[in-house]
């Protein structure tokens, strides 16, 4: 009966082992985001001044990462960062590393921050740092394909801009690729 019992355990642990084994998988995931403001031309009852709200960036994002179980992932991350208002044009590229603090079979809530560097294509501010930080939710279906959702605190240090910072808040939608 030990023996039996003893046998269980042991396959049952394998079986265990190799489930958490399959969790660890390489990703790609690709979003596009957005930050809105309120626009200075705007006049109620007017449409010649546009909307009231406006989108004032654009981000493109690139990342190919690994899922080290159920709850930790890491990544590498390409950009562009576009800011209307301010004409600024950015290349940021960075790591990031991905909580899920809620892991479900059909979605997951993630936490992520990111630090990297940031690369200006012109001259007029300086290349400087970047951070983020975001919370997210991502769908998952029964093909490789899946959807994601998130809103991101976004930081780039440049020493020649306003008080050295350029703070937003972006809301961004893409897909992730398992």
């Amino acid at each position: 009966m030990k023996k039996l019992l003893l046998s269980l355990i042991l396959l049952s642990s394998f079986y265990a082992s190799r489930a958490q084994i399959n969790e660890k998988k390489p990703f790609f995931i690709g979003n596009i985001g957005t930050n809105f403001g309120i626009n200075q031309h705007y006049r109620a009852f007017d449409n010649d001044g546009g909307p009231l709200i406006v989108p004032q960036t654009i981000f493109l994002r690139a990342e190919v990462g690994y899922q080290f179980d159920k709850r930790w992932s890491g990544s590498v991350s390409i950009g562009y960062d576009h800011h209307f208002k301010f004409a600024i044009n950015s290349i940021p590229y960075f790591t990031t590393l991905r909580y899920n603090f809620i892991a479900k079979s059909s979605s997951a809530y993630f936490i992520d921050a990111s630090v990297g560097r940031m690369w200006r294509p012109s001259r007029s501010f300086s290349n400087g740092n970047y951070y983020k930080i975001g919370l997210g939710l991502a769908s998952f279906s029964s093909s490789r394909w899946n959807g994601l959702i998130r809103l991101d605190f976004h930081r780039k240090k440049i020493a020649e801009f306003r008080n050295g910072n350029l703070d937003s808040v972006s809301i961004g939608v893409g897909f992730s690729f398992f």
